[in-house]
């Protein structure tokens, strides 16, 4: 699920990047990829003309822990573990040859997902068959302190890049794995004896 995710992310920003996209601006298409940017050294960074977005956190959100551990279904409660809310760090980095141009179209970006932070399969354009009728999950703009950015590049490996750091909540993930199966309870009988 989380790759699917990703993907779906990197989709609707792409779409938006050709919509922006000036014609004398020689980029590649997609110009947005999912990539790891702590694997790549820095010969290959200096070549990459693309904005990498790179997943760097992932944790449960603890307020929806308290889920029930059962379902009802018409005449049966069925017993599972409940699903783990996921959510996300997520890292755009603009490696593109030119500075300036990597400015711009981390403007770009920003500008995006100013305009549209919550993301459904009814208000996206998504070919992506394996998501969920139901997903929704929202970006939010991470301010990271100097301190925070020094970690984080110290962590990847690299020197720092033009980028922008975007927390994702919330990704469901839920395997149909049933635990027990019970009838319900409909109606209960009670009978005094007599002492």
């Amino acid at each position: 699920m989380l790759y699917q995710v990703l993907k779906f992310i990197a989709g609707q920003l792409n779409t938006y990047m050709d919509e922006v996209k000036r014609p004398s601006d020689i980029l590649p298409t997609p110009l947005v990829i999912l990539d790891n940017i702590a694997t790549m050294d820095e010969e290959k960074l200096e070549t990459t003309n693309n904005i990498l977005l790179s997943l760097i956190n992932v944790y449960e959100e603890s307020t929806m822990k308290n889920n029930p551990a059962k379902v009802i279904q018409s005449e049966l409660v069925k017993y599972q573990n409940p699903p783990v809310n996921l959510n996300l760090h997520l890292l755009f980095t603009a490696c593109l040859t030119n500075y300036e141009m990597a400015l711009i179209y981390l403007s770009h970006t920003i500008a995006f997902f100013q305009g549209k932070n919550n993301f459904t399969r009814q208000n996206s354009f998504s070919d992506e068959s394996s998501l969920p009728d139901d997903l929704r999950v929202i970006l939010d703009l991470q301010t990271l302190s100097l301190e925070q950015v020094n970690f984080l590049w110290s962590t990847l490996g690299g020197k720092q890049k033009p980028f922008v750091c975007y927390k994702l909540r919330m990704v469901r993930i839920e395997k149909d794995s049933t635990l027990e199966t019970r009838g319900i309870i409909t109606n209960i009988n009670l009978t005094e004896k007599g002492v």
